[in-house]
């Protein structure tokens, strides 16, 4: 029997914990520094969730030793440092942010060892598995595009928004450029120099969207199969009058940097437990000559004691683990969500059929254009 242990607990965290203890007969461990968290953890049904601190050697060793693969669902201050020592323990880690921000250097290091499937949670991690599963319904593949965004049902004011995950990650989406691919050429570009009118039929509401950095490692992986591929971009959907208003704030220099970010918007953002969450990922290019769209499109919402945020993040995490302990995902190093799928094409029906078993449900498209 296969053992499959979590680090860290919280939201996302038992999400994974949740879905892999409801919907396989694996071994599920879970690990968390806090008290309260491992008690949230048992009262999910977790019954062998236990204290540790991922911070620990001594008790990273602990964990590599009672597990067959483990899911890192820590912060994002620490999220390589696990990462890396898990690998070196020989065991396969998936993890939710490890390579958000694609590093070359560091890839080009873990090409050998068990296997690590980086930045593995929604987006990016679903995201990327539906962008190199649409455009390899394709002939010519020319654009790649990602819509997302978890927003709040009942947006209040000042900020029209509440924390769905940490801060650190929210404020990073403001603040760090964004690097997409435009006109065939890697660039980056300010997350919110450009607000974008988005529309879907999946939801009624007035919103809009910005360039945030989510396309990790398919600034590598859609390039590498796709040569005719001129642009690559992830956008994040909000509530227009949200982004309104922080478009205010960046211009009168709140956001100017990380600690200022932070700073301003802890005073009004708060967690928020009844959010939604909307998914569009579309392909454009040609087949037999003609223009074609192919879209995955999806909205999810809070249920069962999880935001949608957490279900969306952790069910998709704990599928992949489930994968990977049932060897339907395999490989050596470091290897990103698409690339196992070019290896293994079943890998998105068995996703996609895996998360509709919470409810989860994603639209599939393909549209000729005359």
């Amino acid at each position: 029997m296969v053992s499959i242990g979590i680090v860290g607990l919280g939201p996302m965290g038992r999400a994974i914990a949740y879905y892999l203890a409801r919907h396989t007969g694996h071994v599920v461990n879970g690990y968390d520094v806090s008290d309260e968290a491992v008690s949230e953890a048992k009262r999910l049904g977790i019954n062998n969730a236990v204290k540790a601190d991922a911070r620990n050697y001594e008790d990273l060793k602990r964990i590599a030793g009672e597990n067959d693969v483990i899911v890192s669902a820590v912060p994002q201050s620490i999220a390589d440092q696990v990462v890396l020592r898990l690998h070196e323990l020989g065991k396969p880690v998936i993890d939710l942010i490890f390579m958000w921000k694609y590093n070359e250097d560091l890839a080009r290091k873990l090409v050998s060892g068990p296997i690590i499937i980086p930045a593995c949670g929604w987006a990016p991690g679903l995201t990327n598995l539906l962008a190199m599963a649409a455009a390899n319904e394709l002939e010519v593949v020319e654009e790649v595009g990602i819509h997302v965004g978890g927003n709040p049902v009942d947006p209040k004011p000042p900020l029209y928004y509440e924390l769905l995950f940490s801060l650190e990650s929210t404020v990073d989406e403001y603040v760090r450029s964004a690097t997409i691919i435009k006109d065939g050429r890697v660039v980056g570009v300010e997350p919110l120099a450009e607000i974008f009118d988005f529309r879907t039929w999946l939801v009624n509401g007035e919103f809009a969207e910005f360039y945030t950095d989510g396309l990790s490692t398919l600034l590598v992986t859609l390039p590498k199969y796709f040569k005719t591929l001129r642009n690559v971009y992830e956008r994040t959907i909000r509530w227009r009058r949200h982004l309104e208003i922080m478009r205010v704030l960046r211009d009168l220099g709140l956001l100017s940097d990380v600690e200022t970010a932070k700073y301003v918007l802890s005073k009004s953002l708060r967690p928020g437990i009844n959010d939604f969450s909307i998914m569009v990922v579309e392909a454009k290019g040609k087949i037999s000559g003609d223009y074609a769209v192919v879209k995955f499109e999806s909205v999810d919402y809070a249920q069962g004691g999880f935001t949608s945020m957490a279900r969306l993040t952790g069910f998709t995490a704990a599928i992949i683990a489930d994968l990977v302990a049932r060897g339907e995902i395999r490989g050596e190093g470091l290897t990103p969500i698409e690339e196992a799928y070019i290896r293994n094409r079943s890998i998105l029906s068995q996703v996609v059929n895996a998360l509709k078993m919470e409810n989860v449900k994603i639209y599939k498209t393909k549209t000729m254009i005359e």
